[in-house]
């Protein structure tokens, strides 16, 4: 789904903010939000009873729902992809964390499975969220030029000689992300 495929639905204008709002007004809006997609779909979730938190750390991910033995514990909505994707963008993460914690308590699976897929279709978000921070580096594949961002240091990417590509059995090269510096 890219950016101009979110669903801009009048429920997720009503509880619209701008990416100039703080961290807590992003929040407040964010829950009020969850609340009224639970009751639109009849969600198995208690918003109320999860923790809300933003994380400024995280680069290749949306969002995430944190659970222990099964239960789902709090929504992380990321603050730069809010920031760089605006608020259709995180309604839509909303929504996608929301189809996380129904999952959750209803089955215990967390997966992006074929359950997760229906669900995810029926309050129109996506499955897998769009890239929205640059790489630091890009292996790529000598042979096939299939390409892996990397956001951090790893074996790969101080010793891509040691590995070979999955697609076709190729060398890799590392190149370091001028657009991420």
């Amino acid at each position: 789904m890219t950016d101009t495929e979110y669903a801009v639905t009048p429920t997720v204008r009503r509880y619209a903010v701008s990416p100039g709002c703080s961290r807590d007004e992003f929040l407040a809006a964010a829950k009020v939000y969850a609340r009224a997609v639970v009751d639109e779909h009849d969600l198995s979730v208690t918003v109320g009873d999860l923790s809300w938190e933003v994380s400024t750390r995280a680069k290749r991910r949306a969002g995430a729902v944190r659970y222990r033995d099964g239960v789902p514990e709090a929504v992380v909505l990321t603050w730069g992809h809010f920031e760089r994707a605006g608020w259709s963008a995180a309604a839509a993460t909303v929504r996608h964390e929301l189809a996380h914690v129904h999952l959750l308590t209803e089955t215990g699976d967390a997966s992006h499975g074929p359950a997760f897929r229906r669900l995810a279709d029926r309050l129109d978000t996506h499955v897998h969220c769009d890239r929205f921070t640059p790489p630091t580096w890009w292996v790529r594949c000598v042979d096939c030029g299939a390409e892996l961002p990397r956001y951090r240091r790893s074996k790969l990417v101080d010793n891509p000689e040691q590995y070979r590509c999955g697609d076709c059995g190729g060398r890799f090269r590392v190149e370091r992300n001028t657009e991420a510096d």
